[in-house]
C-alpha cells in the first residue's frame, strides 16, 4: 500500500546527501502529509518521527505495542521528542491498514497488554479480544526493530548468540581464527555512533593481533606519537627516543 514506508530507508533517502540537498529536490521521494504515524519505540523510530514533524510541521504519532517505561530509546531523545509536541500512543500495535485508491488512508490497531516474559526476560505484548480501535493518517513510517543477516554466520559456519547476531568475545573475536566482528552484527539493533565506537575498538584488536602485539597491547596512536611527536614535544626536539 502506497504511503507505508520503511522508516530505515526513509532516514536513509532524506539525509545520505544532506537534508538541504534532499529538501531542494523537485518532487522530493515522500510526501508524507500532515498527519503521520510513526510504528516502533527504538532510536530510530524517534529520528523518523522528528524528521517527519521537521518536513510536514504535521500532526505526528508513534504508536509502540509496549508501555512507556519500556522503550528502547535515549531518554534525552524521549524528552525532546515530547517537548516538540509528537503524540505517544502505548500498548498499540497495527492489525490492519485501510486506504483509498492504493494510500493508506487509517490504520486498525489492536490494544495490547502484557503477557508472559519472553526468552529475554521481557514481557511479550499481546492483543486484548475486541479492543481494536482506528486511528486516520495520510502515512505510515514503520521503525520496528530488526535483527542482523545471518547469511554470512550460517555460511561460515560462525558461534552465534541470541538473536543469530555474531557472538564475539571480549577482544572482538570470533569462533573463527583471525575473524573479527563488532557493530550490529554482533549486538542487535544500536544508534550508529554505537557501532561506529565498537568498530573503531575492533579495528584497534586488529591491529594488536596483525602486529602480534596482544600480550602487551599498545594504542595505535601511542606508537604513531612515539615514532612522530616525542623528540618534537620535549626539551625542544632534542630528547632522546622514549623508551619501550
Amino acid at each position: 500500500m502506497k504511503r507505508v514506508i520503511d522508516g530505515y530507508q526513509f532516514l536513509e533517502d532524506v539525509f545520505r546527501d544532506g537534508i538541504d540537498n534532499y529538501l531542494r529536490k523537485t518532487p522530493q521521494k515522500y510526501h508524507l502529509g500532515k498527519d503521520v504515524i510513526v510504528v516502533g519505540g527504538g532510536d530510530t523510530a524517534l529520528d523518523c518521527a522528528r524528521t517527519a514533524l521537521r518536513l510536514t510541521q504535521g500532526n505526528i504519532m508513534i504508536a509502540y505495542r509496549r508501555t512507556e517505561y519500556d522503550m528502547p530509546v535515549d531518554p534525552i531523545m524521549h524528552q525532546e521528542a515530547k517537548e516538540e509536541g509528537i503524540e505517544f500512543v502505548f500498548l498499540a500495535e497495527p492489525k490492519t491498514y485501510e486506504g483509498h485508491d492504493g494510500s493508506v488512508t487509517s490504520i486498525i490497531m489492536n490494544r495490547m497488554l502484557l503477557g508472559a516474559p519472553d526468552h529475554s526476560g521481557r514481557r511479550s505484548p499481546e492483543p486484548i479480544p475486541n479492543q481494536e480501535f482506528k486511528v486516520e493518517c495520510s502515512s505510515v513510517l514503520l521503525a520496528v526493530g530488526r535483527g542482523p543477516d545471518s547469511f554470512i554466520q550460517t555460511k561460515a559456519g560462525i558461534k552465534t548468540s541470541k538473536h543469530k547476531s555474531i557472538a564475539v568475545d571480549n577482544q572482538y573475536k570470533t569462533s573463527l581464527k583471525g575473524v573479527f566482528a563488532a557493530g550490529d552484527v554482533t549486538t542487535g539493533e544500536t544508534p550508529v555512533v554505537k557501532a561506529m565506537s565498537s568498530g573503531g575498538e575492533a579495528a584497534q584488536r586488529i591491529h594488536e593481533y596483525l602486529m602480534n602485539l596482544e600480550e602487551n597491547p599498545t594504542s595505535f596512536y601511542e606508537r604513531y606519537y612515539k615514532e612522530n611527536f616525542y623528540d618534537t614535544m620535549l626539551d625542544g626536539g632534542k630528547a632522546g627516543p622514549l623508551p619501550e
